[in-house]
Formats: structure tokens, C-alpha cells, sequence
């Protein structure tokens, strides 16, 4: 069990990914520690740029920054701000560049250290040349001394001031005031590219397009598949991440961005025809084959989200090109769900991976993305036999036998009933039977909004599961507690996803007081606008060891541009400065408590 949990400094990322958009990307670790690394399998990093992935493939390499942070933010210029002791280091990786560029104030002397392998050194004209599988230069107005030993080349800088470090990844040195002007010009013009949130508060708008940079950096710019986090645990593709991450980026305008994902999607490696693995490598695309279990609400989210693209994009083109993948996923759900006494979709670990069962989640995705893609399919004028029976069998079986009668059951287990007439398979509820991962499938389109059952669904899970103002998972999570993680003072941490969730119902049903309310709760609760993955459920700070969340920057995107128009402005004005003094009045309270610890 954790007796310490999260400290003032959570307040601050500890890891970053930052990606030139093109083909370039980078993990900063910003030398914020994590609260019992070794309990939490973390390694013990200083400051420094590792994950070098250039065209392709991660280098065998890592510049140590050696700064001793105790700031760390990333800011709308899309640089990686690093702050202590020593002075402030900004990190730069301006979009489309293949320039990676470091700018030191030091107020003491540093020395940082990049050590690579299979390169050899040159110096000439004042700039060092690395000669391996790529051509890498380096241009810095630090002192340099480097050494080459055994296929292993490192490079240390020593000196204090306003200092630099230019790394070119195939391209000789350029102008250190152009680069910065090129990533605050082209970084801007992304930004300035997507949907505006026209009804969501202007003192939101900064975390709106931070959180659209947090997804733009935490994809693969080479593949298009999407991290889960940075942090080491998490950085690896999950497709159920990964597939909401899409679906902000197209409902926020940048199509090309989706369109890279749905594409690696379509061709992923398989565990069978139709259905996924859970989880794959962020920078190679394989499947993690210790990891590998089948995901199978991933087949309604692939079809959710492809028809979602072509309603906003009409590239018919493309749709011709994902056909062969989605012909494969409606054959296996039609088979399973006719040929199952149950009319279910397969028992999966679904969203949580908590137990081996028939989850509400993964069926009504499932459910909706049979609806969603058959409208679709009708708009070329392509039938599919038996589809139209498949849906109406499994929307028939879901309300049979998840719904109680004010809730819908999370997951339900399959047991032999013997009879005078033979054996029949019965399901009964697997605790915990309250979840709040209920709400989004509901919001999403398996039952109407406004319906009885999502009605009474929301109240019930919010009764249970309303902790600080979020939304917990279900009764006695203990994940970041006492179960795998261990950065948590206790059990039912709320988390921002699943806060969110119940915010898009709101937004659903035209509350916007209500949907902005916990929009606020999810920016108060963040790592400097970094939405991490849970709060701790006594002191309110974010949980470090998962954040930030892709996902979590996901609905955030995805909420604020579903708010209805707010009814009443001015009353809207007082209920944000209301908010305003509540959380300012919250923070200073769980400050005061951890520094009483």
C-alpha cells in the first residue's frame, strides 16, 4: 500500500513527447521526479532528450541536460520549458525541421552530455559532425570536448550563460533566430487552423489548443499511431487510445493528422481477420506480443471513426482503401453475434483490462459502430447480408441482459444452467456491477440522450462514483493505489477521462453550466494545462505516474467543441468567476496539505 502518494512537484510533467510533425520525435524528460520510481517501475533519468527517432527509427542515443528542475510546462509555442536551480533550458523541435534546438540561461555552470553509439565524430569549422546511419551536425557556443571509444561517441558541453545547442539531423546548421521564428509562425498557424470552440470559455481556449498539441506531439509522425503517455509505462499504442485521439484531431479540423492514423489502422498486424491487438510498439507499429490480447471494442470505435471522417471529410477515396479491413470486421461481428446463443459480441478484458468478460463498453461500441457504418455502406449503395440482423439482434441482447432497471450493468459473466430441457448459458453480473464507463457509449449514440436509461444510467453513476468533483472508474479502484501503481494516498482516484464523459452528456443534453463545470474541474486538476490521467482522491493534485493522458486531451478537445450555446451570458460570466474563486480557494488548501506532509 502507498503511504506517501503525490507530492507539490506533480504539479509537473515528468515526461514530454515532442515531434517536428514530420518524421522526427523526441521523449524529454524533464527531471521531475516520480514518487517511488522503483515502486512504479520508472528508471531514474536526469534532464534529458532520449527516444531520438529520426525517419524512421529510434537512434542509440541520449543528450543528459544535467538541469535540476522543479519546473516543467509546455507552452503554445510547442517548446518544452525546464526551470531550477540552475537556470531555464527551452526546448525546440519547430515543425517540419530537422533541427532540434536547445536554448540555455544559466545562472550556473553546466555540463551536459550527449552520448550516442554507432556514430563517429568529426570536428571541423567549429561545428561537430556525426557519421553513422544518419549524418548528424552539431552547432553550440559551449565549450566542447568529445571522445570515441568502442563504437560509443559522446560529446560534453561545459559553460554558463545564454547558451545553445543546435542538433541537424541530416541538414547542416541554420539561424538559431530563424528556427525560433519558423516554430512560433508554423506552430501558430496549425493552432490557428482548427475548429474554433465557438461556446467555450475564453479562459479555456489555451487549454483547448494545448491539449490539441499534447495529441499532435503524442503521435507517431511516421506511422500515425498515437502513445498513450510519454511516461515509460504508457508509451505504447493502445488503439482504444489511440482511435479517440483521431476523432479529436478530425472534429478539431486537422484531417491529415486523423487520416495518418485511420490508414496505420487499416493495415495494423492482426490477431485475427477483424479484430486487434490491444496494444503495439509507439515507434516500430508491431504488436506487443506480451501484451497480446484481443480488443474488440475496437472494431465499433475503427467503424465509429471512419464514418465519422467521411461525414466530415467525403474522401470516398480513402473509403475504398479501409473496405477490405472493415469487410473483415463486420464478418466477425455478424458471425459471433448470430451464431451465439447470446447474440453478443465475444467476451474481452474491454476498456479497463480489469477481467475476462461481456462488458457493457465493448458491446455497445460495438452496436454503434454496426449502425454507424451501415448508414455509410448504404451511401455507396453496398448491402451486407445479414447486418441489419446482427444489429437488431445485439442492441435486443445488450438491453436484455445488461440493463437492471436504473443502471446498466459493466460486465456480466457467461455460466452453464443445466435443465429438464438440456443446458442452457445464463449471465450474471460480475462486480463491481457500477461503472462509469457506462456514460459514454450512452452519449455516444447506443441509446438517445434523453432516454430513460441514460437518464437513470447518469444519475446512478454519478451518486456512486462522484469523488472531488470528478468521476471516479468503479467502487474500490485500486489501481493507482495498491494495484500495479502506487502513486495515490488512496483508492477511487476520479479520473479525467471518465469526468469528461459524463461532461459530453451534459453538453449532450444542451447543460452547458454544467459541461463547462467540469471542463473547469479537469483544467484546475491539470499538470500546468497537462490533463493527466487521475487525481488523487484526498489531496486533489494529479496522479504523476500516467500523465499526461492522450485520452485525457482527447475528450477535452472533443467536449469543448460539442458545448450547446450557453443560455444566458452574464449568468455564465458569474458562474465562471464563481469557479474561478473556488479553485483558487481549493488549490491553496491542497497545497497547505502537502506541505504538511
Amino acid at each position: 500500500m502507498n503511504t506517501n502518494g503525490p507530492g507539490k512537484l506533480s504539479l509537473f510533467p515528468s515526461y514530454l513527447l515532442l515531434s517536428n510533425w514530420l518524421n522526427d520525435s523526441i521523449l524529454v524528460v524533464t527531471g521531475i521526479p516520480e514518487p517511488n520510481p522503483s515502486l512504479n517501475g520508472f528508471p531514474i533519468y536526469p534532464a534529458s532528450i532520449r527516444n531520438i527517432y529520426v525517419d524512421g527509427k529510434l537512434l542509440n542515443g541520449s543528450l543528459n541536460l544535467y538541469l535540476n528542475s522543479n519546473n516543467a510546462s509546455l507552452n503554445l509555442e510547442n517548446n518544452v520549458l525546464l526551470s531550477g536551480e540552475d537556470g531555464r533550458a527551452t526546448i525546440i523541435f519547430p515543425p517540419y525541421s530537422p533541427y532540434l534546438l536547445t536554448i540555455f540561461n544559466l545562472s550556473n555552470s553546466l555540463h551536459p552530455k550527449l552520448k550516442i553509439y554507432g556514430f563517429y565524430p568529426i570536428e571541423k569549422n567549429n561545428i561537430i559532425e556525426l557519421k553513422g546511419l544518419i549524418n548528424i551536425y552539431i552547432y553550440t557556443n559551449f565549450s566542447t570536448t568529445f571522445s570515441y571509444s568502442s563504437n560509443e561517441t559522446s560529446v560534453i558541453f561545459s559553460g554558463r550563460g545564454d547558451r545553445f545547442i543546435e542538433i541537424g539531423f541530416n541538414s547542416f546548421n541554420t539561424s538559431i533566430p530563424l528556427l525560433i521564428r519558423e516554430d512560433e509562425l508554423l506552430t501558430s498557424k496549425w493552432l490557428n487552423s482548427s475548429i474554433f470552440p465557438n461556446n467555450l470559455p475564453k479562459s479555456l481556449l489555451k487549454e483547448y489548443y494545448l491539449s490539441l498539441l499534447v495529441i499532435k506531439d503524442d503521435q507517431n509522425p511516421v506511422l500515425g499511431d498515437f502513445a498513450a503517455a510519454p511516461t515509460p509505462i504508457y508509451l505504447h499504442s493502445w488503439v482504444r487510445d489511440s482511435s479517440f485521439a483521431a476523432i479529436a484531431l478530425q472534429d478539431a479540423g486537422h484531417y491529415m493528422s486523423a487520416l495518418k492514423y485511420w490508414h496505420w489502422m487499416s493495415s495494423a498486424p492482426q490477431i485475427t481477420n477483424g479484430v486487434w491487438y490491444t496494444r503495439y510498439n509507439f515507434y516500430t507499429g508491431k504488436p506487443s506480443y506480451n501484451f497480446g490480447i484481443e480488443e474488440l471494442d475496437s472494431l465499433g470505435l475503427f467503424e465509429i471513426g471512419i464514418s465519422n471522417f467521411l461525414n466530415l471529410t467525403e474522401n470516398y477515396s480513402f473509403f475504398k482503401e479501409v473496405l477490405p479491413r472493415l469487410n473483415d470486421t463486420l464478418r466477425f461481428q455478424i458471425s459471433h453475434i448470430l451464431n451465439s446463443s447470446l447474440h453478443l459480441i465475444p467476451q474481452d478484458l474491454s476498456v479497463w483490462e480489469d477481467r475476462e468478460a461481456y462488458h457493457f463498453w465493448t458491446e455497445a461500441f460495438n452496436a454503434i459502430g454496426m449502425i454507424e457504418i451501415r448508414k455509410t455502406l448504404e451511401e455507396f449503395n453496398i448491402t451486407y447480408p445479414d447486418l441489419k440482423e446482427a444489429e437488431m439482434d445485439l442492441n435486443e441482447s445488450i438491453i436484455s441482459h445488461f440493463w437492471t432497471g436504473k443502471e446498466f450493468v459493466s460486465a456480466m459473466t457467461s455460466s452453464v444452467l443445466f435443465t429438464s430441457n438440456g443446458t442452457k448459458i445464463v449471465l450474471s453480473p460480475d462486480p463491481p456491477v457500477t461503472d462509469s464507463a457506462t456514460i459514454l457509449p450512452l452519449v455516444m449514440g447506443f441509446l438517445p440522450y434523453n432516454s430513460k436509461y441514460t437518464k437513470e444510467d447518469v444519475q446512478n453513476v454519478s451518486s456512486m462514483l462522484t469523488i472531488q468533483g470528478g468521476l471516479a472508474r468503479f467502487p474500490g479502484d485500486d489501481y493507482h493505489y495498491s494495484e500495479y501503481l502506487y502513486d495515490s494516498t488512496g483508492p477511487d482516484p476520479p479520473w479525467i477521462i471518465t469526468t469528461l464523459f459524463k461532461a459530453l452528456y451534459y453538453s449532450r443534453e444542451g447543460n452547458y453550466v454544467r459541461s463547462v463545470n467540469l471542463l473547469y474541474w479537469t483544467y484546475n486538476h491539470s499538470q500546468q494545462g497537462l490533463l493527466p490521467e487521475a487525481i488523487d482522491p484526498k489531496l486533489g493534485v494529479p496522479l504523476p505516474t500516467t500523465s499526461p493522458l492522450t485520452w485525457s486531451a482527447a475528450m477535452f478537445v472533443i467536449v469543448s467543441l460539442s458545448l450547446p450555446e450557453p443560455q444566458n451570458s452574464s449568468y455564465v460570466f458569474i458562474i465562471e468567476l464563481i469557479i474561478g474563486i473556488v479553485v483558487i480557494v481549493t488549490l491553496f488548501f491542497a497545497l497547505r496539505k502537502i506541505r504538511k506532509r
